[in-house]
């Protein structure tokens, strides 16, 4: 089965139109056919957006193959992957009804949606924990009656935590999700 890849780097998940709280999101999105409905979604932040966290953080979120095609927006930021994945980076056309990244761009007004409509705005430093939230969410969707097994099995590995020790893991990975100087 030939799966396609594609990506979309989200700048103002945070708070729309203003500069000093905007926060890169890294998007990967698996399908089965070019432009079809998604099947898989990998969301995380990036410290900074250039060559070197995007292709580690490819490298981490992502099953990279030969066989396997990478959508990209046009940015010359994955010339890095083309040995190790088809690379079909090209301009998008926004405006066009079927543009290749479709249902990426769905898929981020979907969780632009939630920030602001929901949550009514996401810190930098929770932006994680929602990003990995709506992850789960997405992958997810399918399961159905089988839900409380998976939510079980889920339970069963974790450990319980305060509210304490969740912020000062969150201080600690602060650091690692705010630009290099």
């Amino acid at each position: 089965m030939k799966q396609i890849l594609s990506i979309l780097d989200l700048r103002h998940l945070v708070n729309p139109g203003t500069a000093t709280e905007q926060q890169p999101v890294f998007m990967i999105l698996s399908t089965d056919k070019e432009n079809q409905y998604p099947r898989f979604i990998k969301l995380c932040v990036i410290p900074t957006d250039n060559k070197k966290y995007i292709n580690r953080f490819f490298h981490m979120k992502a099953a990279i193959a030969r066989e396997k095609t990478l959508n990209t927006d046009g940015k010359t930021t994955f010339v890095d992957l083309l040995g190790e994945i088809r690379l079909k980076s090209e301009k998008i056309i926004y405006t066009e009804e079927d543009h290749r990244l479709k249902w990426l761009n769905i898929i981020a007004g979907n969780i632009k949606n939630n920030i602001v409509g929901i949550y009514h705005g996401v810190t930098k430093q929770s932006m994680p924990l929602f990003l990995h939230e709506q992850e789960w969410r997405f992958n997810h969707r399918y399961t159905g009656k089988h839900i409380m097994e998976k939510v079980a099995k889920y339970i069963t590995k974790s450990f319980p935590i305060d509210d304490k020790k969740l912020s000062n893991l969150l201080n600690l990975s602060k650091s690692y999700f705010s630009p290099c100087v």
